[in-house]
């Protein structure tokens, strides 16, 4: 095997989200895909992150307009909560991992996660040019997909809109 034809790129943060791209003139890339779900502030006297910390319900169950976020090596993808066909994507230019931050640059903005607790919750900042997305409303704070059934709000219960 030609090594010459062959790049690897990872990038790791401390909760195994990793981002990693394998290139060769055989291989497909691959990547694990981090999904984030929009959560917000329940209770904000709890110390209990998975009771301070839940669905807006608003968003997700009343006006549907939120957006999940799904990063792949090579775009950052906004989808609403509601509707699947209802998307936009942004082509990633560079991933910088920093500590407890994860910047992802794109052409039109710059996607700043800070996580604010180890679950992980994460703090969503947008630098330059505004998202304005019908159905596409970006939350202030993101968890991973697959913890969102750990929050004590985690449905829109009997709420049938």
């Amino acid at each position: 095997m030609n090594n010459n034809n062959k790049s690897n790129t990872t990038i790791n943060t401390e909760n195994n989200i990793k981002v990693s791209k394998k290139n060769s003139n055989n291989e497909k890339r691959s990547i694990e895909q981090l999904n984030l779900i929009p959560i917000d502030t329940v209770d904000s006297k709890s110390e209990n992150i998975y009771k301070k910390y839940g669905i807006e319900f608003s968003g997700n169950c009343y006006t549907c307009d939120l957006a999940e976020i799904a990063i792949t090596e090579q775009t950052l993808k906004l989808t609403n909560v509601c509707d699947v066909n209802l998307n936009r994507e942004f082509e990633i230019i560079k991933i910088t991992n920093a500590k407890s931050e994860i910047e992802i640059k794109t052409q039109q903005s710059d996607f700043i996660f800070t996580e604010i607790d180890k679950t992980p919750i994460y703090e969503l900042k947008i630098t330059g040019k505004e998202i304005n997305a019908e159905n596409l409303r970006i939350s202030k704070y993101y968890t991973l997909k697959k913890l969102l059934k750990k929050f004590e709000q985690h449905d829109c219960g009997d709420f049938e809109g």
